[in-house]
């Protein structure tokens, strides 16, 4: 082991390409998507929370070469919401020219449905894959009992799997949470969460935007863009994806 300095690290840190995340609005936030030695924990509305990690296990398959992380990497999906949908994932493939059952083929998905199987999977199943590039929690704290010591202490021993993937394999990290019930800007989880990520993002949608905020970056200050919906839903005849079934992607 040696000693790097800080600016040292900070360039290695600036000449990693960032991976895309597949939102536009969050990859502008973010200067180009997510940086793979940083952990990022993006929190608020669930549907834009999952469909932001559903698009990012498609996208780091890409070849490295075209900004992802390497064709046929393997993606852990850790889903605490029950919303991984194949089918999104398998549209989404196809509008990249990639093809939906290697993609799927490549992620490997953990489905908790109490909050002591979310602390299992994350304390001691998580850091026993292999050859793992991408882990993505969604909703990793969707179900916390109550908010009692306890609680927490399984949240602290749920991180410390993660670290411990992160010192064995070293993969990018990307979790989602829900906003705490009585504040307007905290993860639920509270500070052990929020001090754990790296890269803080807050995700609001309201009736005529979504509000994207940095909150925390070790390199980029806060910011904060909206992205405004259309007053009336466009319509694309010529898209026939939306007609396709599940089994036309596998075929």
């Amino acid at each position: 082991m040696q000693f790097d300095s800080g600016l040292g690290v900070y360039y290695n840190n600036k000449k990693q390409p960032p991976i895309s995340t597949g939102d536009s609005t969050l990859d502008e936030l973010l200067k180009g998507g997510y940086r793979k030695d940083l952990v990022h924990l993006l929190y608020g509305d669930q549907n834009k929370t999952t469909n932001i990690l559903l698009t990012t296990s498609v996208i780091v398959q890409k070849a490295f070469f075209n900004g992802g992380l390497g064709d046929g990497i393997r993606v852990a999906f850790i889903d605490g919401n029950n919303r991984f949908n194949p089918y999104t994932v398998s549209k989404f493939a196809a509008s990249k020219k990639l093809s939906p059952r290697k993609v799927l083929e490549n992620i490997i998905i953990a489905r908790a449905f109490t909050w002591d199987q979310m602390t299992e999977l994350l304390e001691n199943r998580l850091k026993r894959l292999e050859d793992v590039k991408l882990v993505l929690i969604s909703g990793i704290t969707n179900l916390f009992p109550a908010y009692e010591k306890h609680t927490f202490e399984d949240l602290l021993r749920s991180i410390s799997g993660i670290k411990a993937i992160l010192s064995k394999n070293n993969p990018l990290i990307v979790i989602t949470a829900q906003l705490h019930e009585s504040s307007q800007f905290r993860p639920k989880g509270g500070k052990i969460l929020s001090h754990f990520g790296n890269v803080l993002v807050m995700i609001k949608d309201d009736e005529r935007f979504t509000e994207y905020t940095l909150i925390q970056h070790p390199f980029l200050s806060e910011n904060q863009l909206k992205k405004w919906k259309p007053r009336e839903p466009k319509r694309n005849l010529g898209n026939q994806s939306k007609n396709s079934t599940l089994d036309m992607w596998m075929k």
